[in-house]
Order: structure tokens, then C-alpha cells, then sequence
């Protein structure tokens, strides 16, 4: 059996990586799309990705890159997030999230790609089912999506756009929510937090990972060009509620201040739900409260 090829964006991440190691352990070849500054050891193992091509910022070197990988699957999950910009961060937000986004589009057709899996948010849709950004960084996310369905119809590229909501698990070094009243459980940390009545969603990484492998399977599956969104949701809590979850787990008291702090500007309250948009044949393994016993395990 010819062996599959993956060319993953953002492998220095915690989703990312994650990818590259389950692609790795499936039998792909894995080729990882980096900055000169990048650096892949703290992430992955040696025996774990293929290739590391290095971008240097112009199309020209996205279409060697890509004309020498020959992938059969495109994973972009590269981007720059940024919950409240200032002026100085819009022309960095455009750069990544739809320059170098682009790039990687132009040059997926003439290099034979099979499959392209971008990666938006939940944040593209705030407080109802219809798109609206909560902030610059998912009007970015949403306006690449829009780029890809030009390739889609002109170019007949089959784009899967997978929209996540809040991820979590072992390894994870982002200063998230969850890892944050995990420490505090363990270090007695005191946290001022908003009044806590938000709903939250959590997926755990094993999960979000087999959505992934899922969506590049229906892509290599199709016989014709494929344009589809799908939301990953993982289960959903009140932020207190949440609290009360580690505190139950960990068998202490959490030192938390509710109303300590406000809400933030265009705060979701309510997460997206769209039952249309359900990856097929795809649903979350890992309990919340496995998840978390996990993390307190570490």
C-alpha cells in the first residue's frame, strides 16, 4: 500500500504536534511547514516527522516546498491568535492568517494535493448560529475560509474547515483555563475570575486528533472536490461548574474569586451549536472528568 503523505502548519504547537505524532504512528509520512526561527525538537521526536521545509515568506518558496512534498493531505492549523488586538498587531494577523494562508492554497493545486484541513473557531460565531466574529482574529479565520472556497470552485481544491472550540490534555503548555485551575488546585494559587455563569466547551486532544485523521480520511475518500465545515464540540459546562469539577476531582477547595474580575468585552456566553455540522462518524471519547483526572495525575 502506497504510504500517505502529510504536510502539517503549526506542528510546534500543542494540536499540531499532536497530529504529527498520531500521523506518524498510522504509518504517514510526515513533512512539518516552518519559520527559520521555529524550532521542532521541543515538540516532536526525531522518529516522528519526515521533513521540516523552511518558509521563507514568499509564494515562490511555498510552491518549491509543496512541489517537492508532493502531499497527499494539507493540515494547516498554523496561526496567529489574539483575543483583543491593538493597531499594532493587525498587519501581523493578516500575515498569518491569510497571507501565508493563501500561499499554502496557491500552491496545493499544481502539487497534486488530494486534501486541504483548515482550521477555524467557534469564535466565528458569537452569541448565535450565523457568522459573526467575536473578535479580528476569527474575522481573519472566517475571511481565509472564504479564499478557500474560490480554490474550491476555481481551482477544484476539497477543503474540510474544522472549528474548534476549547482543547485540553496532557503536554498542553498554553496558559488555558483548564491547566490554570489544575496549577491552582495544586499550589493553593487564589484566582479572581468573572462571575462564572459563561458556558464553556472542552474537547480533549486525543479527540480533536481523531477528528483530523477523520476529516483527511473523507478527503481521500471523495471522488469529487469537497467544500465542508464542521464544528468540534467536546462537552459543555458552566464555568463554575467547571470549577466545582477540579475542586471534586482533586478532593480540595479552589481559591476562587467570582466576580473578581468582569467579563470580557464580547464575552460568549453561550458557545455555538449547530447540529448540521457534525463531523460524520465522529464523536468525543474522553469525558471531562477523565480528562481532568488525567491532568491532576501529571
Amino acid at each position: 500500500m502506497t504510504k500517505k503523505t502529510a504536510l502539517i502548519t503549526g506542528a510546534t504547537g500543542f494540536i499540531g504536534g499532536a497530529i504529527a505524532r498520531r500521523l506518524s504512528e498510522l504509518g504517514w509520512g510526515v513533512h512539518t511547514l516552518v519559520r527559520q526561527s521555529s524550532n521542532l525538537d521541543q515538540v516532536l521526536g526525531a522518529d516522528t516527522w519526515t521533513g521540516a521545509h523552511v518558509h521563507d515568506g514568499t509564494t515562490e518558496s511555498m510552491l518549491s516546498i509543496l512541489n517537492e512534498v508532493r502531499p497527499d493531505i494539507i493540515f494547516h492549523l498554523a496561526s496567529l491568535f489574539i483575543s483583543e488586538h491593538s493597531a499594532g498587531d493587525v498587519s501581523k494577523l493578516i500575515e498569518s492568517n491569510l497571507l501565508f494562508a493563501t500561499q499554502l492554497a496557491e500552491a496545493a493545486t499544481p502539487a497534486g494535493v488530494k486534501g486541504f484541513i483548515n482550521t477555524g473557531t467557534a469564535w466565528q460565531y458569537y452569541q448565535g448560529s450565523t457568522y459573526c466574529p467575536v473578535n479580528l482574529y476569527a474575522a481573519t479565520k472566517q475571511a481565509f475560509e472564504d479564499i478557500l472556497s474560490w480554490y474550491h470552485d476555481a481551482r477544484g481544491l476539497s477543503c474540510v474547515t474544522l472549528k474548534l472550540f476549547d482543547t485540553y490534555g496532557p503536554g498542553d503548555r498554553r496558559r488555558k483555563l483548564i491547566n490554570i485551575l489544575v496549577d491552582a488546585s495544586k499550589n493553593g494559587t487564589v484566582l479572581n475570575m468573572s462571575p462564572g455563569e459563561q458556558i464553556l466547551d472542552l474537547c480533549h486532544i486525543d479527540d480533536v486528533v481523531s477528528a483530523y485523521v477523520r476529516a483527511a480520511d473523507m478527503l481521500l475518500e471523495q471522488s469529487e472536490p469537497m467544500f465542508q465545515d464542521y464544528m468540534i464540540s467536546g462537552e459543555r459546562l458552566r464555568l463554575r461548574d467547571l470549577v466545582a469539577l477540579v475542586e471534586r476531582v482533586a478532593g480540595r477547595a479552589l481559591l476562587v474569586d467570582f466576580g473578581g474580575r468582569p467579563y470580557r468585552a464580547r464575552e460568549v456566553m453561550q458557545p455555538w451549536n449547530d447540529s448540521t455540522k457534525s463531523l460524520p462518524s465522529w464523536r468525543p471519547s474522553i469525558g471531562l472528568e477523565q480528562g481532568v483526572r488525567q491532568l491532576l495525575s501529571i
